[in-house]
Parts: C-alpha cells; structure tokens; sequence
C-alpha cells in the first residue's frame, strides 16, 4: 500500500509538468527600474593666454594661465602707447539642469595706490561653435534664445557674459585685454603719462537663474 501511494504521487507530479509545457503558457515577471538625475548648478572656467591676433588654441602662440598676468607692457613707439605682449581667454561652462541662466562678470579694476587702469582693461564675451565639449564634440551653433554680451569696459559694473534662455549648457569666452585705442572699440589706451607701478585687481564671474 505504501509502494502504490508513492507512485500515485510521482505520476501526478509527471503529468502536471508535462501538460505545463505542452499547453504554451508563459509566465511573465517584471522588475522596477529608476534612476535620479542630480539637480545641478555649477560655473566651471579655465584661462588661456594668446599673442595678439591668434586663437587661444593655437599651437605656438597660446598656452594654459592660472590668472590674467599681463606682465611687463611693451612701448610702441609708433603709436606712442604701453600694450601687453598677449591677452587673455576666460572660458565659462555653466549646468544649470535645463533651467534659463545668465553669467555675469565684474571686476574690482586694476589699481596701483591711487592710479587705475580701469578705463583700458576691456572685457569682449564671444562664442565660437568650434569650442569642444570633449575632443571631436563641438558644441556647434548658439543655441537660438541664447545670446553672449557687447564689449566694454572690464570694471564699468555687472556685465552679462551669456544670457540663455535655453538652458543648455554652453561654452562662452570672455577676452581680457588693454585698449588699444583703437576706434570702434572701448577703452582708452595707456599713455607714457601714466603712473608706473604694478597694477592688480580681480575679476569675479556669477552664474544665476532668470
């Protein structure tokens, strides 16, 4: 009796099985998924020195700069005016997770004791399509909605660098030079009238949202 019982159980087990998989039914299970996007907001920046008239990338005439150093100016004679030997290229990077944005700059001026330079250190933002994310990623045309400031005068208040009403996150430059005098652009060249000294300030950049 106890050998027939035994196998009664095993053959029920056997055809519940059999008839499971010749029956075509499936069994379907699924599992969860998500994920979290940090909010951000962040300014990022690097600086690039160049000789005048040259890209701040190209290779001979530029290089990395941890600060806007002008060092000693140069006397042209012929315009009868001190200039620097390079200008300077602020690159601004700003994530502001999709939201409108401006990045803004000022500056404290350029002072040696009570002498300034404030009316020839001149600010330029620019954008330039070309300017790369990583290598071979091109940030490519400004984003329609964006717009990148004028050019003036470094010291003469809050200044807008890039406005985007996008969002996105773009690469804008801002170059940093002294006047030149030339006409059309801001500024007014430095003189052989003017003080000798060394002449220091700072610039600060703010990231906000509109």
């Amino acid at each position: 009796m106890f050998k027939r019982s035994v196998l009664l159980v095993m053959l029920v087990c056997f055809l519940a099985i059999t008839g499971k998989a010749q029956d075509g039914s499936v069994n379907n299970t699924s599992v969860n998924v998500s994920a979290v996007v940090p909010e951000s907001f962040e300014l990022t920046s690097w600086i690039r020195w160049a000789k005048p008239g040259q890209d701040p990338y190209e290779f001979g005439f530029s290089g990395d700069a941890s600060a806007i150093d002008f060092g000693p100016l140069e006397w042209n004679g012929d315009l009868g005016i001190w200039q620097p030997t390079k200008y300077f290229t602020v690159f601004l990077l700003a994530r502001s997770s999709g939201r409108s944005y401006q990045i803004k700059q000022t500056s404290t001026g350029l002072f040696s004791g009570t002498s300034n330079l404030n009316n020839s250190f001149t600010v330029t933002p620019d954008y330039v399509s070309d300017d790369e994310f990583s290598a071979g990623q091109p940030q490519g045309s400004i984003p329609a909605g964006d717009s990148y400031g004028t050019a003036g005068l470094a010291a003469s208040g809050e200044k807008v660098v890039y406005d985007s009403g996008t969002g996105q996150s773009r690469i804008v430059r801002a170059y940093y030079g002294l006047s030149t005098g030339e006409p059309g652009k801001p500024g007014e060249a430095i003189s052989g009238d003017y003080p000798a000294g060394t002449y220091s300030g700072s610039v600060s950049f703010t990231l906000t949202l509109k």
